[in-house]
């Protein structure tokens, strides 16, 4: 039976979570008690959710509690960036100044925490949302036109919807009366969906191309200056990835020290885990970008040779058809995919300090190695079903060959500072507040509108009622602070974000019922 119920709960966590992140694509705390203040938890040893920050602190909870926690989250982005002129550099005028849709996420989790009688163990399980993010937005691109080159925009989905679940098995010993060690052992189930424009260097096109000044590749040919070649820098499709799907486990290990109830800290080790999600497909539409493309490689006949644009038009269309390019397959390709990159690895410490009876400050401090974990994605596009778009990667017409790309991200290293306090007012009634820093992970070069998890200041409050003997709520507010990037002048994703602005900001209610049997 309880198997049945956790299988069931952690379906309906999946289907409600995607989590926009507090530092990269991680959430500052889990658990509305220490969330109120300021998500100090390493060395508070008080909340079920030690099983993900300290799994070490759960000795020190001395009766089993079952903890039902619940956050609301309305994320607020923004962005904005500008047109190119004919040559391909940015202007100052506008081309999008766009807030994204104001989506409400609902993130549930639930956790249980048993001390074994006359026994130095105590054991935890829980299913927690822990990571993730989505995003919205619908905006203008300079390739999607009607009529190509006009200013009549087809606007293109920018998206993403990214949950990292976790399903967790805890453990930890008291050494000395004072002293514990603790380890958890973590399910990873994630999920991953995103569209936008994609961006691609020409070289990926390696297909054979027969042209009058000898044999050459499509990339080739796309790449080199105008007139002899296309001139492009960059080729564009509309892309949409739905259903990738990652299993796999992960594990942190804890140490917690309580000298009296004045004071205790604690430490603990978070590991790397590989997400290598699969059973995914994705429509890349490179429809636009071929049209452009024949316009641009008619307008070189028409200034080489002085001839009309229709016979130039025709002499393209011939060109390619010679080269196997059948104008009855279109530019629409369908593939499945598979996407490899990972979390990070994480460090961190903390403590609790009571200077007076009732008054308790906490300070935690962890690090985040975002910069193995993002470097960058690994995509595998295979069994494309497009005869046109396969001749010109260089898959002889064939569905075979994929299309491996290593997707920059390029993501630094953070630190999280938390600092917080609660005050018990009376015997049913404690208040807290608390503020966090984060630095943000993401670089100028590869900050995108379906990523800007930028946040840096975030400022928190709660309180915990008892409204029974055994049972408290648990209430707390967090406002993470709006936060803008501009992106470098020359972006390694695409251009249309050079000197771009992505910003957030966020807006969360928690809540949580924990009973104390």
């Amino acid at each position: 039976m309880m198997k049945r119920i956790l299988t069931v709960f952690l379906l309906l966590v999946v289907s409600f979570s995607a989590v926009y992140s507090q530092n990269g694509t991680r959430a500052v705390d889990y658990n509305t008690r220490s969330i109120g203040r300021g998500g100090t938890e390493i060395g508070f040893f008080d909340s079920p959710s030690l099983m993900l920050t300290n799994p070490a602190g759960l000795s020190f909870i001395k009766k089993p509690v079952l903890d039902a926690n619940a956050i609301f989250m309305v994320p607020i982005p923004h962005f904005k960036n500008y047109s190119k002129n004919a040559s391909g550099n940015t202007t100052t005028n506008i081309l999008n100044d766009a807030e994204g849709d104001k989506t409400l996420y609902v993130m549930p989790s639930l956790a249980y925490v048993h001390n074994i009688k006359d026994s130095k163990l105590t054991l935890g399980a829980g299913v927690f949302t822990t990571g993730g993010m989505g995003i919205g937005f619908k905006l203008n691109h300079q390739l999607f036109t009607t009529p190509p080159g006009s200013t009549n925009y087809q606007q293109q989905s920018y998206s993403s919807k990214f949950a990292i679940v976790e399903a967790t098995l805890s453990a930890a010993y008291l050494i000395t009366p004072n002293f514990s060690v603790g380890a958890t052992g973590e399910f990873v189930y994630s999920t991953l969906d995103m569209s936008q424009p994609f961006s691609l260097p020409p070289s990926i096109l390696q297909g054979r191309l027969v042209t009058t000044q000898g044999v050459t590749s499509f990339g080739s040919y796309f790449s080199t200056a105008k007139p002899m070649g296309l001139g492009y820098k960059e080729l564009t499709a509309a892309a949409q990835i739905a259903g990738l799907k990652s299993y796999t486990f992960g594990g942190k290990i804890g140490f917690a020290y309580k000298y009296n109830d004045r004071f205790s800290f604690g430490a603990s080790y978070t590991a790397s885990v590989p997400l290598r999600f699969k059973s995914g497909t994705a429509d890349m539409d490179m429809s636009s970008q071929f049209n452009e493309a024949s316009g641009v490689a008619a307008m070189n006949l028409v200034n080489i040779y002085h001839i009309s644009v229709d016979s130039a038009a025709k002499l393209v269309a011939a060109l390619f058809s010679a080269n196997g390019i059948s104008p009855y397959a279109g530019f629409i390709g369908k593939y499945t995919i598979t996407n490899d990159f990972s979390t990070p690895q994480s460090a961190g410490f903390g403590l609790m300090y009571s200077p007076i009876e009732k008054l308790r400050f906490g300070f935690d401090f962890e690090w985040l190695n975002w910069s193995k974990a993002f470097n960058s994605m690994k995509i595998t596009l295979s069994a494309g079903d497009n005869s046109n778009i396969n001749k010109m990667i260089g898959s002889g017409g064939t569905n075979q060959s994929d299309l491996v790309i290593e997707f920059p991200m390029k993501w630094k290293d953070a630190v999280i500072l938390k600092f917080g306090g609660e005050y018990d007012i009376s015997k049913v009634l404690t208040l807290r507040a608390g503020y966090a820093y984060s630095t943000n992970p993401i670089p100028p070069e590869t900050i995108i509108p379906i990523m800007p998890a930028v946040l840096e200041h975030h400022i928190m409050a709660g309180c915990t009622y008892a409204l029974l003997q055994k049972l408290d709520l648990n209430l707390a507010v967090e406002y993470g602070l709006n936060n803008k990037v501009t992106a470098a002048s020359t972006h390694l994703v695409a251009s249309e974000y050079n000197n771009s602005e992505s910003s957030l900001k966020n807006l969360l209610g928690h809540i949580s019922l924990s009973y104390h049997f």
